[in-house]
């Protein structure tokens, strides 16, 4: 069997305050099954390291692909935008946004279905439209409440969702610029 294997040194999430990202990554793995979620298998730490054993998905994440394509057609798009629907519902079901959907964070399993990973900044217990107020995610990726910093909800993650379509049909996410 493969795994992958997340390591995280626990001075730098100590010394760069990032512990409830840390745990709250752990906490979601733990509980949610999803089809079109990573599965984690083990959760373990020493006294310097955190660790995380993660089902291994060998097409690598949708940045590789869509570096070494370009971009995909509409039906092959359509497959993998429909997985990261349904698991982002399944997220929203149970009150947790995942704020930093782009196509680092999607990778492809062994049977070329698209799951989610990398939780670190997801939050946990989002009811509302304004609960969340960190200010987190990747520059070309962040949605306009989040600019706004007015508060945030389940609704980042859609707006998300649409960056992610559109740069898996055009290639570029939506304002990108050099």
């Amino acid at each position: 069997m493969f795994y992958a294997m997340k390591v995280q040194s626990k001075h730098k999430i100590i010394g760069n305050n990032l512990v409830k990202y840390a745990q709250t990554e752990r906490n979601v793995l733990s509980y949610i099954e999803h089809p079109f979620i990573v599965n984690l298998n083990y959760a373990f730490q020493t006294n310097q390291k955190l660790y995380l054993i993660m089902e291994y998905c060998q097409g690598g994440d949708l940045s590789q692909v869509l570096k070494l394509e370009g971009k995909f057609k509409e039906a092959r798009a359509k497959i993998y935008a429909s997985e990261v629907l349904l698991a982002i519902q399944s997220l929203h079901k149970r009150d947790i946004i995942f704020r930093d959907l782009k196509p680092d964070n999607v990778v492809i399993d062994s049977n070329g279905h698209a799951k989610l990973t990398d939780f670190g900044l997801s939050k946990e217990g989002v009811q509302n439209d304004t609960e969340a107020r960190s200010f987190c995610g990747s520059l070309a990726y962040l949605a306009p409440e989040m600019l706004n910093r007015s508060g945030h909800g389940k609704s980042v993650d859609w707006y998300l969702f649409g960056v992610l379509l559109y740069e898996m049909l055009v290639g570029d996410p939506p304002y990108f610029s050099d």
